[in-house]
């Protein structure tokens, strides 16, 4: 039977339906009738005494020690000759259940539908088999089927299984209908008698293929009040958050998923220590980076190494900056990493460490090359190498954007090295 439309939206909206419909006693009281007035037939001696046998068959007997193989159950019972209907229902869907043993869905759909469309077993039988085609058919991935077959099931029994809701809601989800996964697994979630994660893990997936980070977050919030030690909830919260442009959350949720163990992929921290830089946290982004560089999570390749250092030179630790290009420059032979590298040891004022750096740089062919040219000016300078710092002055006359740089340059390296006797 089908619900009147009436009574469906009363059930899925959670209405009270004797506000619309009938009172509840009065529903109930109708269940138990037409549960009464349906017929309880029993099998026809002989059919019995067969069915009997492929029981002992299936079971071993007595001693249980002679168990047939199911195909043989099966095959006796598909040779029992039947004329009485109950008989041709209940054979039919025994040797349907076999079938799903033995992995046969398709065989099995076909035997239960029969039984369940002749509509004369008992009340329990007949509730189970509805249900049964409903589950095989979400196995076959019939999934239209499934949920047509539950909604026969839930027509025929009026009961609220929050099983029933989850599988509706796997179904629509597999459809595509994210409106009714949403609605199936509120069912779920509002008859189950524990909370379990699946129906929150069927809404949120919806709202996440429908891009509505928002209502996914609201999912995590409440799947974390009943589940707060499954990290599948505390990661995708973050993520979430992330995608709300809430960046505050998402960084003191990242944060608590990494107190409890639950970071454990390379974008996980490469994420964190992203939010830990934008939040003027730079000094922790890079140790957050260092340490799983170092334990092999995240890839050591130049790449990460050059964050690395961005987040050092961000927290002015221009010194361990300046190392960490290093270490990527040797992987990538990147000159631009090692004029970084120079840049960050002159501020340093490790000046000999700086004109290595430059000078591999220049080796490598950077393309910046008037540039580097002009720090070497400054980096000789300081170490007292006049001379060469007057070279590379003279050359920096050659580049329009630097020759008035290179111009005072001249003058104050000439001043110095002849107030100090030094030729150049």
């Amino acid at each position: 039977m089908k619900l009147s439309r009436l009574i469906l939206s009363a059930v899925l909206v959670g209405s009270s339906l004797s506000a619309v419909v009938m009172p509840l006693d009065v529903a109930a009281k109708t269940l138990e009738e037409r549960k009464k007035e349906r017929p309880v037939e029993v099998m026809s001696e002989r059919v019995g005494k067969k069915v009997a046998e492929a029981i002992d068959m299936m079971t071993g007997g007595e001693d249980g020690e002679n168990k047939a193989p199911l195909p043989d159950v099966i095959k006796m019972l598909e040779d029992i000759d039947v004329k009485k209907e109950f008989d041709k229902a209940f054979l039919s869907q025994l040797t349907g259940k076999l079938y799903a043993q033995e992995g046969e869905y398709k065989k099995a759909i076909e035997k239960i539908k029969y039984a369940a469309d002749l509509d004369v077993l008992s009340w329990d039988d007949q509730a189970g088999v509805l249900k049964l085609l409903a589950v095989l058919s979400l196995q076959e991935e019939k999934y239209q089927n499934a949920i047509d077959y539950y909604n026969k099931w839930y027509g025929f029994t009026e009961k609220h299984d929050p099983q029933v809701y989850t599988h509706k809601a796997l179904s629509y989800y597999q459809l595509k209908n994210y409106a009714k996964t949403v609605e199936q697994a509120d069912l779920a979630i509002k008859y189950a008698d524990e909370p379990k994660a699946d129906a929150y893990q069927l809404k949120m997936s919806a709202y996440v293929d429908t891009k509505n980070y928002k209502k996914a977050v609201d999912v995590c919030i409440a799947a974390l009040q009943y589940f707060p030690e499954d990290k599948k909830w505390w990661v995708p919260l973050a993520q979430f958050y992330l995608m709300e442009e809430d960046y505050a959350r998402a960084l003191s949720t990242f944060e608590l998923s990494e107190m409890q163990g639950f970071l454990n992929k390379p974008a996980h921290y490469t994420t964190l220590a992203q939010l830990y830089s934008m939040y003027g946290i730079p000094y922790k982004a890079a140790k957050t980076m260092e340490k799983h560089i170092d334990s092999g999570l995240i890839e050591k390749n130049a790449k990460n190494l050059s964050v690395t250092a961005n987040y050092y030179h961000q927290a002015s630790d221009y010194k361990k900056a300046a190392q960490t290009y290093l270490a990527a420059a040797k992987l990538s032979e990147d000159p631009e990493h090692y004029r970084k590298s120079g840049d960050l040891l002159a501020i340093a004022e490790d000046y000999k460490g700086a004109i290595d750096a430059y000078e591999k740089a220049i080796d490598f062919g950077s393309e910046k090359l008037a540039q580097i040219k002009v720090s070497l000016i400054e980096a000789h300078f300081y170490l007292g190498n006049y001379k060469k710092a007057y070279q590379y002055a003279k050359e920096s006359l050659q580049s329009k954007q630097h020759k008035r740089m290179a111009q005072g340059w001249i003058g104050y390296i000439k001043d110095t090295a002849q107030r100090k006797n030094v030729s150049i």
